[in-house]
């Protein structure tokens, strides 16, 4: 197998490994059910952690040059939709025809939409995921489909500075489910980041 590099041809950072191979070895170990109730739990606790923001809260922007509450959960939703769609032609033997789902997908409704309908939108795009999953088989040929797919990770390049290094892998469904929940729970924490700020805590 050759070597992967990232987008600008240098090679992947010792966090970058990591999650690879978080995803090899766990994909291997769960059953599609097991993957399934993990995203359904790191689902709900994005949603939990949503609740106590307000409409006013979700525009603004606590951080300067990071996105708004409400542009994190529109990009969820937008993510959330297109990685359905790649799980189900995964699930069917076929390899996703559609280009990679990038690591900055938006659809510019965090910027307008009511907050009630960004929310709504978001607990649907997760409902569809989980749903598309049941009765998922659990073996995985040596010939099953892979989806190519935009990876991102947090590399360390000083004491206290983190940059994201991206780079293009091909994951099989177990891999790539595995990933949402790994894309759910960032996002959660990000949620919770931009949060702090606004209420003070």
């Amino acid at each position: 197998m050759p070597e992967i590099l990232d987008v600008d041809g240098s090679p992947l950072a010792p966090e970058s490994l990591r999650m690879l191979e978080y995803l090899r070895t766990r994909s291997q170990e769960m059953s599609a059910v097991a993957i399934r109730e993990k995203i359904r739990k790191a689902a709900e606790e994005l949603e939990s952690t949503l609740e106590s923001v307000t409409a006013a809260q979700a525009r603004l922007h606590p951080l300067a040059g990071k996105w708004s509450i409400a542009e994190v959960v529109d990009h969820i939703a937008q993510t959330q939709i297109r990685g359905t769609e790649e799980l189900r032609h995964l699930l069917a033997g076929r390899r996703p025809p559609h280009p990679p789902v990038y690591e900055a997908l938006r659809s510019g409704a965090g910027q307008w939409a009511p907050w009630n309908l960004l929310v709504e939108d978001l607990h649907a795009a997760n409902r569809a995921m989980v749903g598309v999953l049941d009765g998922a088989a659990d073996p995985i040929s040596s010939d099953a489909p892979t989806v190519r797919t935009v990876m991102v990770a947090l590399r360390k390049i000083e004491e206290a500075r983190t940059e994201p290094q991206l780079w293009f892998s091909e994951l099989n469904w177990k891999e790539y489910a595995l990933l949402q929940r790994l894309h759910l729970l960032d996002h959660r924490t990000q949620v919770k980041k931009l949060h702090a700020p606004i209420t003070g805590q």
